[in-house]
């Protein structure tokens, strides 16, 4: 069988897809059992993607592609080029890949619908009514779509009307950095970024739905309540989406900027050890449609509190603490519990090991692969 996947996500301003694409990928090489991986991509991207390495495995064809993800022109480029590699089954990891059809059966990946669910999180009216139009047109086209978590299966059947047994739901899985980190590099790391010893930690760009605005409150009022020499600071890794206002204008008008550290992106290992030095990790989204933060953060034995919203108590099961994320005082309460109680983090850090054990991508590339296979027969 000869599967097309489109990795013209591997770069870096796919961060989330991009990851999932790469892990796939991998996780799926040792599974092919005489199986072929076409994997589409774009020769004038930079990314921090080992494409090369990947080509070396036995079983993968890279493909050129010279045309971005979101670009008008691979409605019809994108069809012509796969016409000529002899598919038997086409999977589109990012949605405007799938919005006309490519002549071999197709299985879309939908990770969430957020501008759908929660529009703030696209200002733009016009960019609402392209989203909407190109997601149903995918939709459509596909044979088969997976989905990572229960709660966006619920949201097609709910808002496009989506048949249940059109939909698979294969959750992901934290990449094979995401580990505990030694003492020492937990300190190297800190030291690099000036981040103190004591802190919360959250990971996410600062779209509404991710609402740092209840995070910062309901650290403001743990601030204004907490001695000086014994409080702890508060960490924001992630993008900064100039549309919305930045964390660090956010902290200054709360008066906390010089106890809020924006650090913008940082590389998977220098996450890994933010992670597993943290006090606590703080996910307060309103809507997820998977979560992964909370995956990694549980992989690295960090404690983690989270919103009770949408994907996120699939992931986080009984190893988190789980939250209103409307409630900033529940919020102030339990990040003071977590940051004076030792035991209390000890707990969650044995079960948060043991829950994110539970998640890997070999499991998610079997079941994607049978996925596959389906799709191909039919």
């Amino acid at each position: 069988m000869r599967i097309g996947i489109d990795g013209r996500v591997l770069r870096d301003d796919y961060p989330g897809i991009g990851r999932y694409v790469y892990n796939l990928l991998l996780a799926l090489q040792p599974q092919l059992e005489g199986d072929t991986l076409v994997v589409l991509y774009d020769p004038a991207v930079k990314s921090r993607y080992d494409l090369k390495a990947l080509a070396s495995l036995a079983g993968v064809e890279l493909v050129p592609a010279p045309v971005p993800p979101q670009a008008l022109s691979q409605l019809w480029k994108l069809g012509k080029l796969i016409a000529g590699l002899r598919l038997d089954v086409f999977h589109g990891p990012y949605f405007p890949a799938a919005c006309r059809p490519v002549g071999v059966p197709m299985v879309l990946s939908l990770y969430d619908l957020i501008p759908m669910v929660y529009p703030a999180s696209m200002p733009s009216v016009p960019a609402r009514l392209a989203y909407g139009a190109a997601v149903r047109l995918a939709v459509r086209n596909a044979q088969r779509i997976i989905v990572c978590s229960q709660a966006v299966r619920g949201d097609l059947e709910r808002l496009l009307k989506v048949p249940s047994e059109q939909v698979t739901v294969i959750p992901g899985a934290a990449a094979p950095v995401f580990r505990p980190s030694s003492d020492a590099a937990v300190r190297q790391t800190r030291e690099l970024y000036r981040v103190p010893q004591r802190y919360i930690l959250h990971v996410g760009v600062n779209k509404p739905h991710k609402n740092l605005e209840t995070l910062l409150e309901a650290y403001h009022r743990y601030y204004t309540r907490t001695p000086a020499e014994g409080r702890a600071s508060l960490v924001l890794v992630g993008e900064h989406d100039p549309r919305y206002v930045t964390p660090r204008r956010w902290a200054a008008q709360l008066g906390l900027a010089r106890s809020v550290l924006a650090l913008g992106n940082v590389p998977d290992e220098d996450l890994r050890d933010l992670y597993t030095g943290a006090s606590c990790v703080a996910v307060p989204s309103l809507y997820e449609g998977f979560g992964l933060p909370v995956l990694e953060a549980m992989a690295c034995g960090a404690p983690v509190v989270c919103s009770s919203s949408s994907a996120l108590p699939e992931v986080a099961g009984d190893a988190a603490i789980q939250l209103d994320p409307r409630d900033t005082v529940d919020w102030t309460r339990t990040i003071t519990r977590l940051l004076e109680d030792q035991a209390l983090r000890e707990s969650l850090r044995a079960q948060g090991l043991n829950r994110a054990a539970r998640f890997s991508w070999e499991a998610t590339a079997r079941a994607t692969l049978e996925v596959y296979r389906a799709v191909a027969q039919r």
